[in-house]
């Protein structure tokens, strides 16, 4: 209530209170009864007092409006770095990316070259063997008529 308004209220009170004190004492009332003014003033009172701490709590509740206020800026300020972050690291993983491709290429590049050179070496080592092969038949076996010489050869 806005203080006019308690004024006014207190005020008819005061003027109840007046009316009703001398009607308490007739209808059997003691007159050790505190008036009604006495009692409303420390309604009053108790209002005033409860007022000043609804106050010192609005204090406290703006302070800890601010304290999330800077929170919350805070906080912002977190997610931001998060995602620069994140969009760094996924760069990065991007360039990490290309470079095992570019490995992945060399390695494929080196494995078709061992397996040609495979190719080569068996071939190399099947002509080897033939040869081996049939000199060996030319020394196990006899000369025919005289000639002599390795199966290739002939």
């Amino acid at each position: 209530m806005k203080n006019t308004e308690a004024g006014q209220i207190f005020e008819y009170l005061t003027r109840i209170d007046t009316k009703i004190g001398g009607l308490a004492v007739r209808i059997g009332g003691s007159a050790a009864d505190p008036p009604l003014s006495d009692r409303v003033d420390a309604l009053s009172d108790r209002v005033d007092t409860l007022s000043d701490r609804v106050d010192t709590l609005s204090d406290r509740v703006d302070t800890l409006s601010d304290s999330i206020g800077s929170l919350s800026d805070r906080v912002s300020e977190v997610r931001l770095g998060l995602a620069t972050l994140a969009a760094g690291t996924t760069a990065q993983f991007k360039n990490v990316d290309v470079q095992f491709a570019k490995v992945d290429a060399r390695f494929n590049r080196v494995d078709r070259k061992i397996d040609g050179l495979r190719d080569e070496l068996v071939g190399h080592m099947d002509r080897i063997h033939d040869e081996l092969s049939g000199r060996i038949v030319d020394l196990e076996t006899p000369p025919r008529g005289g000639t002599g010489g390795s199966v290739m050869a002939s």
